[in-house]
């Protein structure tokens, strides 16, 4: 049954797919539900990332934990959470400022580069910023940080898998106490002008795009200015 749906789905839509299923088995006849049938796009599947060929001078960030669809050319914004104010007991606000972010990117049609701490999306407050898909929809990639006093297990890109490889957003965790060859320097980014800030959030927009590269066949991804 699963693969007879999965050929008439991915005829149908013209893309691969996946199904989401329920089934009885302890009844008679058995009883088998489709739950959901979601695109997944392929696109990713062809990026191949010439590392030799990126300039890796003066990162901003270095990953070796990416989930990623290769070289990312027109990010010339970026949106992050201040290091020293984060506040644990205050995301649901910081969410409510990134959604309003997010709206005005997806007025203006324009993409940019998310980085915080925790977890994007997490439904519990005190382990990330508890945002829908809807509120960081525009980010073309998403990083997760730790920092010294507050390191939760990354989500991976679990809360929103399904979006982030039905639209090719990266996903970058940085956790530089595990990893040392990683780093994250947000000094780079307060040095910019902000386009918009909050005690929270900071919003910066650069002359030209950023290097940004997420290269989930090897794990890495690259950053700079």
């Amino acid at each position: 049954i699963v693969n007879r749906l999965m050929e008439i789905a991915a005829e149908e839509m013209k893309c691969p797919v996946e199904i989401e299923f329920a089934c009885n088995l302890e009844t008679t006849p058995a009883i088998f539900n489709v739950l959901q049938i979601r695109p997944i796009s392929a696109d990713s599947l062809q990026a191949r990332v010439d590392w030799d060929a990126i300039d890796q001078t003066d990162p901003l960030l270095i990953s070796e934990s990416a989930l990623g669809t290769g070289e990312l050319k027109d990010v010339a914004d970026i949106v992050y959470l201040r290091k020293e104010s984060f506040d644990i007991l205050r995301t649901r606000e910081i969410a409510d400022q990134i959604r309003r972010l997010n709206d005005e990117f997806r007025r203006r049609g324009r993409g940019y580069l998310l980085i915080g701490f925790g977890r994007w999306g997490s439904s519990i407050p005190t382990l990330g910023v508890p945002v829908q898909w809807s509120d960081i929809s525009e980010a073309r990639a998403i990083v997760e940080a730790s920092l010294e006093n507050f390191r939760v297990d990354p989500s991976q890109g679990s809360h929103f898998f399904q979006n982030l490889t039905s639209f090719n957003v990266g996903y970058i965790n940085i956790d530089t106490f595990a990893r040392k060859d990683e780093c994250y320097h947000q000094e780079m980014l307060d040095r910019l002008p902000a386009e918009w800030e909050s005690e929270f959030v900071r919003h910066v927009h650069l002359d030209k795009p950023m290097r940004l590269v997420v290269d989930g066949f090897k794990s890495r991804a690259f950053g700079g200015l």
